[in-house]
């Protein structure tokens, strides 16, 4: 008998100790606890409050446990008074940073990493002026202790999962706290920096850097030629004409199965919304415009349009109409146009609302001059308003996949460039490792397919060569036809600098009432630096270019200063209002 198992593959994951992260019940602690009981509760507050470093017998804090044990104190003041103790001082806030002090400080006592930087200056001005017992207490006594831990609970992490009314970021950015079980936060090899302060800052998501597996597929393993092959045992290989005719069987039979569990795009029935459908067959219908329109994208709970599918549910709208909502919102625009190149997130639209790629640089240059003139939702409108898209798919069937089929009166160059935009079944369009660059400018412009160069005639490449040179007054009109070429290029600059220049003034505007406030609470000086116009009649285009780039730095700069004291004055004008109102 051959017994086989799986060799074991030692991939960065297992190396980094980063792992699947625990998913127990909270513990609470109960009057009538056995010693083994009451021993686990004692381990898990340790666990959490000293991010899952080992602590030995004698660092351990015998009287609060005593406290605890007896009744005197609950969960919280015992978590209290392993925060407040001279091993927690030491391993998180002598020697560490403040911002990385505070991150700890949510990640071990709320279960959290920091919402955004304004929490963060919040807990660095507390402690500043209060010290570290009051920024500790800051936790503990704040609503959300009580709602999520209570008095009796002990803390755990929540932030690796999707919360309603909660930040997303703050899903990424636990993330990089907590590693998985296997990780500490009593970092010895690591340099204790804080690890969250550029996104906080900048209020962008952090890159979840996915686990990864063996380069290759698990090999079997044949247990009898291994102990052989160890202890050297000369055994005779004879092998059977009918074993090896049921191995060569087997062999193709594994072949056919993984064969028929990958495939590359997924062929269904396109999906049509029915009045009287059930309820799940309407959540069919809504799981599938999510795919299709968000790119194969996964979408949490908290990201779901919950009016739209109301509507739709209740029969108020179409999938035509709940498709335009959704492509309209905030969640498409901030995955698909804000960071995307212009040319990329057009080619997305021809893939998410009308399930093919762009036929031609024609149709890429007429949504470019939409998006100048009417603006996104304009362009939105124009795909779903088609004819095309009506013929295609009309008022309730959700939109899928066409142009990796050919179609009869399309051009095979959409055929080849739909390969481009869909890679497979299991692809997603929500790209975070890699610049979201146009994939089909070249090959629309060059009208190839993958942009490669058209093979050209021999006899046409010879005319070209041997063609008569131009005269000395063509050669002048062409030059003067490539300067006021220029020239217009030039001015296009200048008249999209200068409205550059007026959308940065207009942001500067709204900064400066809470910048001067926050300056004024940090006995700053800071105030908006007036920039005069200079005389721009007397300099050439490329000088006005050249000052119109000094002036947008300039500003943008200002901006950032503005940016960073604005934060400061809003949570102090926040802070007023409150004893205001509650006074």
């Amino acid at each position: 008998m051959v017994s086989t198992f799986i060799n074991p593959a030692i991939g960065r994951a297992s190396k980094l100790g980063i792992g699947f992260f625990e998913d127990l019940e909270p513990l609470e602690y109960r009057t009538g606890y056995s010693e083994t009981e009451f021993e686990t509760l004692i381990r898990a507050v340790y666990k959490q409050v000293l991010g899952n470093a080992h602590i030995m017998e004698s660092e351990r804090l015998k009287v609060p446990e005593s406290q605890l044990k007896n009744g005197e104190i609950t969960v919280r003041e015992f978590v209290r008074q392993i925060a407040k103790s001279e091993l927690y001082s030491s391993r998180f806030f002598d020697n560490y940073p403040r911002y990385r002090f505070i991150e700890l400080n949510c990640k071990h006592l709320l279960g959290r990493a920091p919402n955004d930087h304004a929490e963060m200056q919040y807990h660095i001005r507390l402690l500043q002026e209060s010290g570290v017992e009051a920024e500790i207490d800051s936790y503990l006594d704040s609503e959300e202790y009580s709602k999520c831990f209570g008095e009796n609970t002990v803390p755990y992490y929540r932030g690796y999962k999707t919360q309603s009314g909660r930040n997303i970021l703050g899903f990424g950015h636990l993330f990089q706290l907590l590693k998985g079980n296997a990780s500490s936060d009593k970092s010895s090899v690591l340099a204790t920096y804080s690890g969250l302060n550029k996104s906080l800052m900048t209020n962008s998501p952090l890159t979840v850097i996915p686990l990864t597996g063996p380069s290759t597929y698990p090999q079997l393993t044949d247990i009898n030629k291994l102990v052989a092959d160890i202890l050297k045992l000369n055994q005779q290989k004879t092998l059977s004409i009918a074993t090896s005719k049921k191995e060569n069987s087997t062999v193709l039979v594994e072949d056919e199965i993984r064969q028929q569990q990958y495939q590359a795009f997924q062929r269904t029935e396109p999906i049509e919304f029915i009045s009287g459908d059930s309820p799940d067959d309407i959540e069919i219908v809504i799981q599938a415009v999510y795919r299709q329109v968000l790119g194969n994208a996964y979408v949490m709970e908290s990201e779901r349009l919950v009016v739209p599918e109301s509507q739709l549910r209740n029969g108020f709208s179409s999938v035509r109409e709940f498709v335009r909502q959704v492509a309209k919102s905030e969640l498409y625009r901030s995955r698909f146009f804000d960071n995307c190149y212009r040319y990329r997130a057009i080619e997305l639209n021809f893939k998410h609302l009308l399930g093919r790629a762009p036929g031609s640089y024609d149709e890429m240059k007429f949504h470019s001059a939409i998006l100048d003139s009417e603006g996104f939702e304009a362009d939105i409108d124009s795909y779903i308003d088609s004819d095309e898209y009506i013929n295609a798919f009309g008022e309730n069937i959700v939109p899928f996949y066409r142009g990796y089929n050919s179609e009869p009166g399309k051009t095979m160059i959409g055929f080849t460039n739909m390969f481009q935009l869909l890679r497979s079944n299991s692809s997603s369009d929500k790209e975070l490792t890699s610049p979201n660059k146009p994939r089909l400018i070249r090959s629309l412009i060059r009208n190839t397919p993958f942009g490669k160069q058209k093979v050209s005639d021999v006899d046409a490449i010879l005319a070209k060569v041997f063609k008569p040179k131009a005269d000395s007054a063509a050669k002048i009109n062409l030059y003067a036809a490539q300067r006021l070429q220029e020239e217009r290029e030039l001015q296009q600059k200048i008249e999209e600098q200068e409205k550059q220049i007026s959308a940065l003034k207009a942001q500067l505007s709204e900064l400066s009432p809470f910048a001067t406030i926050g300056a004024a609470q940090l006995n700053s000086s800071w105030q908006s630096a007036a920039i005069g116009d200079s005389n721009k009649d007397n300099l050439s285009l490329q000088q006005q270019l050249e000052v119109q780039k000094t002036e947008i730095n300039s500003l943008e700069a200002q901006i950032a200063d503005a940016r960073r004291f604005a934060t400061i004055g809003e949570a102090r004008l926040n802070k007023w209002r409150g004893r205001v109102f509650s006074s």
